[in-house]
């Protein structure tokens, strides 16, 4: 005698679909951090060749680093000295700036006509305080006049920097790291984590802000 195959009732596949609904939602936030974790990676990789590439822009030019005319945005000049050593553009960009929501440092065709691009620059040749002040102040003016104020000093408007400089001296950074109102940081964390190129060409990152380690 043939017996009828049974299947599965419309209670164990509702039972099915919620456990993997609970699981899915259990491996979301994991993921999520395996992303993030992965695209700051790349961000620490992209700051060690813009570092490889201004050493070698140095032994061409009398061991000076590249430099440009302020820390933010933009940076034609620095872009055209580091192009020749570096050959792709998109290392200037790090694959996390999207989470920052601010359009400037995106790897877009705009941006790189322009010359904006994601990291921080700190060998430059002009006055930095280039943002117009405001109260309180815009998110890139702070950093200008942040550093221009409290570590270059107001009789200084360069900083040009050479291999002959202390090796714990910050050469770039991510784009960092006051909180801004929206809450959000580039990698992360409540005070803006964010990577570091020291003048030696290693890279740090600070799970943390870090403006008063500035050197």
């Amino acid at each position: 005698m043939l017996h009828k195959a049974k299947g599965f009732t419309l209670i164990e596949l509702l039972v099915v679909i919620a456990i993997i609904a609970i699981l899915a939602a259990m491996l979301f936030p994991v993921f999520a951090r395996a992303r993030e974790q992965a695209r700051k990676t790349t961000c620490l990789s992209n700051l060690k060749q813009i570092g490889l590439a201004s050493h070698m822009y140095a032994q061409d030019y009398d061991e000076l680093f590249p430099v440009d005319a302020h820390i933010c945005n933009p940076h034609p000049q620095l872009i055209g000295q580091l192009m020749p050593y570096m050959k792709n553009i998109q290392i200037l960009y790090c694959p996390s700036a999207s989470r920052v929501g601010v359009s400037t440092i995106m790897p877009t065709d705009a941006n790189k006509a322009a010359g904006n691009i994601t990291y921080y620059y700190f060998s430059f040749n002009q006055l930095p305080s280039t943002a117009p002040p405001s109260a309180p102040p815009d998110y890139l003016g702070w950093v200008d006049r942040f550093f221009y104020a409290n570590k270059c000093g107001y009789g200084n408007t360069t900083r040009i920097m050479s291999e002959m400089w202390d090796t714990d001296y910050w050469l770039a950074s991510d784009y960092f790291c006051k909180p801004i109102t929206e809450g959000k940081t580039i990698h992360g964390g409540e005070r803006g984590a964010f990577n570091i190129l020291y003048l030696d060409g290693h890279v740090k990152f600070f799970p943390r802000e870090a403006v008063q380690n500035f050197k």
